[in-house]
Parts: C-alpha cells; structure tokens; sequence
C-alpha cells in the first residue's frame, strides 16, 4: 500500500510518499515540486550580481546564503593573488547577522512547528495552554522579532540585506547602534530565560545531563518530558552520522562523526546525486531535489551535527540515551540558541567601531577569471556555495543547502537521513514529525 501526504506548516512545500507493509512504513519518497532556478539565474551575471541574487534562495536563512556566497567571492580573488585582509570588526558582524538569523529560526522552528505539531499528534499541552493562543506565543514571536532587529541594525535590512563585499562589510556602527544591539539581544535573551529554559543563560549553560535539564519548570522541559512519555526519544533515529564544514565555536576545521567518533573532513569529498531527481535523464525522477553525500554516504547537519562534534556535554549525555532520535534534536537545536545568545554578548561587547569595516586593496580586478569555494554553518547545518568564474562572468555556481543533505531522497537499499529516520514508524501523523523535526525549508532544497 501507497499513501501520499502533503506537509503543511513549513517553508515552500514538500509531499510524502509513504510504502506500507503490515502497518510499518517501509519507504518513503520525498518530493519537492517546485524548482526556482537560481543557480541558472546568475550564469552570465556579473560575479558581484551574485550578492543581490543569492539572499532570496530563501526568506528564512537569507544572510547564511549572502555570508556563504562572499566567502565563495573572496576565495576567487585570493586565489588569483588578491591579498584580502577582513579585519576583525568585519569578522564578528558578519558573525553577528549570521547568529541573529539561526536563533530567530530555531525559535521559530521550536515554538511554531515542533509544539504545535506535538499537540496535534498527542493531545497533550506543553505549556498551560494550547499552542498560539497562549501569551507565550505572542512573547516568542517578538523574542524573534527583537533578534532579528539585532541583526538588521548591521545587514540594513532582513530578510535579504546584502552588507558585505569583498574585503569586510558596508556595515559601520555607531556607539548607539551597539547599544540597541545589545538591548534587542537582552530583550530575546530574557524570554528565553523566563520560558524556553526557566534559569539564567548562564545556568543552563552548565548542564551536562539530561536528568539535571529536567529539574526546572519550562517550555523545554516539560516538552522533554512530555516527548519521552510517549517515547518520541526511540523514533526518528537515522544513521547516527553526522558532518560540519563551516567555522563553528572553537570548530574551526571540517569534522565528521560516526555516533562519538570524530574524524577530520575534507569539503573536496561532497558531492551531489542527481538519484531520483527530474534532474538526471536516464531514470524516472519525482522531486526537484537533489541529494547532497560523504564519499557516497549521508551525512545529518545541522544543530546536532554541530554539538556532537563541538563534544557539548548535554548533547552528548542525551545522545547516550536517546541516540540521533527526535528529542536529541530538539535539545541540540533549543541548546544552541542559548550558546549563540551568549556569543552574541561577546560579539558585541568586543567589536572596536573605530576599526576599518571594509578593507578594499587598490587593485581589484573586475574581470577575473578564477574559482572559489564559501562554506557556513547556516541554521539547519552546513551551506556551501561554489563559483567558477571567467572575466568576470559567472560560469557555474553550485549551492549545496543543508536540507539536500538531511532531506535528499536515496534508495530502498541505501536510504538518506530523513528516509532512515522515517522508516519503520507505524503512522503517518509520527512521520510527518520525524521530517519536520529536520526542519524543512523546500525552497533551498530547490534552490
């Protein structure tokens, strides 16, 4: 038997296709339906166009896509011979904008998809009232709202502010704008004190055992508790691989992780399958997706990638107990935000506003011909865009979104992340969460 189920409440649209035998699922196809084209759009266009064009791959992680797209940028000229020196006031802005989007989206995926999603399944509330119609709701939405105007105090605008070029950024603050900043972030910071973690940042920072997270009154905890009951912490476990690339807390190197075995990686070793898609000839393709791999294996990115290779303790000890299932997710995801809370106080307790913010050399050639590679770690996992480029024109441009790496479609035989993770649930209701848990962004995967 063949069920078909359309995924609501995500970014762009996404359609299950799920097999079943004797009330297991034993397959499932993941169809993404709508292709955008943008990685057609900039062949031809100037190399800069590419910071105006990139941004709206998607409305959610817009400056992930700019950040990742300048590197790429400055690669090409670094490698042919172009001396760019980004200043430290440049590095932690970029910085900055960056966090200020992922903490924005994790609250965002937390508050209106996994709570929501659970009381849809399980009946059960995890705060004191149903999901958006108590005050917390209303208080997430302007925690995210406070970040993001953290953010846009330095990228201009958000979604698609396009403040950087190559050698720094366009960015460059004031003395008061630093202090608004800091006051947005107190403003998120405090909510999620007061209700995701109910204890200072700080506090919580220090927990290294999931018994220890369970001691205190909060949205978290009880959502923990409350998953667990109904043992939301034995499904959605998929290879228990996971892979980082981009420049995370003291990560500064590509790592991967085979369950807590950690290796060094090599960027040189991705690649994209074109199995199952429309876009290879020679089979009968059924999404617009492609398939991102490791040396021809799949890999999970994202918040748990992150923190098992970053060795976080909290992440560990549930990992021990829970594996890669959808409540380590859940941790790792609403755990990073409080990391990136307390990097953003550093950032912006340390930025020099009297430092250059674009340092430009002399000579820079507009008619380049030359390759380069940018690589971030966006919200839902590692971004890289790559560029070859001649006299100055775009001639290819790659973009490989962390979703092509969790949510690309394999094979019965070897299938990805998601399909993994799908298979054997007995419902459809517990599939549709185990996808979302990935948090799922269609128009990135389509680019």
């Amino acid at each position: 038997m063949t069920t078909k189920e359309i995924i609501q409440r995500i970014e762009g649209e996404a359609t299950l296709e799920l097999d079943w035998e004797k009330n297991k699922i034993t397959y499932a196809k993941i169809k993404f339906l709508n292709y955008r084209a943008i990685e057609d759009i900039l062949v031809g266009k100037h190399l800069l166009d590419s910071l105006m064009i990139t941004p709206r791959v998607c409305g959610i992680c817009s400056h992930s896509h700019v950040n990742a797209t300048i590197l790429a940028i400055e690669d090409c000229y670094r490698n042919v011979g172009i001396d760019l020196k980004i200043g430290k006031k440049a590095h932690y802005i970029r910085e900055l904008v960056l966090n200020a989007e992922k903490i924005q989206n994790h609250i965002k995926w937390f508050y209106f998809l996994i709570l929501p999603e659970f009381f849809k399944i399980s009946g059960k509330k995890l705060t004191q009232t149903e999901p958006f119609k108590d005050r917390e709701w209303f208080e997430a939405q302007k925690a995210l709202s406070d970040i993001l105007k953290m953010g846009a105090i330095f990228s201009g605008q958000w979604p698609h502010g396009s403040f950087v070029m190559p050698g720094g950024v366009t960015s460059d603050p004031l003395e008061s704008d630093i202090i608004n900043a800091k006051n947005f972030l107190t403003l998120t910071k405090e909510f999620c004190e007061e209700r995701l973690y109910g204890r200072d940042i700080e506090e919580f920072l220090e927990i290294e055992t999931v018994n220890d997270l369970l001691k205190f009154d909060s949205t978290l905890d009880m959502a923990v508790t409350h998953l667990r009951e109904l043992e939301f912490n034995k499904i959605g476990k998929s290879y228990d691989r996971f892979i980082s690339f981009g420049k995370y807390g003291k990560i500064n190197e590509p790592y991967k992780a085979i369950k807590t075995r950690i290796f060094k990686a090599d960027e040189k070793f991705v690649s994209e399958s074109l199995e199952n898609s429309f876009f290879d000839k020679t089979n009968k393709g059924y999404t617009y997706s492609k398939s991102a791999v490791y040396k021809g294996d799949f890999y999970e990115v994202g918040p748990l990638a992150r923190l098992m290779i970053s060795k976080d303790k909290l992440v560990k000890d549930c990992h021990r107990r829970c594996a890669d299932s959808v409540v380590s997710r859940i941790i790792a995801r609403v755990k990073e935000i409080a990391i990136l809370l307390k990097r953003c106080e550093y950032l912006l307790q340390n930025i020099d506003i009297k430092e250059k913010s674009l340092k430009t050399p002399k000579f820079m050639p507009k008619n380049i011909s030359s390759n380069g590679v940018g690589i971030v770690e966006a919200a839902r996992g590692t971004l890289i865009h790559k560029v070859t480029v001649e006299e100055g024109k775009i001639q290819k441009f790659e973009i490989i979104p962390p979703t092509v790496w969790n949510l690309g479609n394999g094979s019965p035989k070897n299938p990805s992340i998601a399909q993994k993770a799908i298979i054997g649930l007995d419902s459809i209701k517990k599939a549709d969460f185990v996808f979302k848990s990935f948090d799922i962004c269609s128009v990135c995967t389509t680019q």
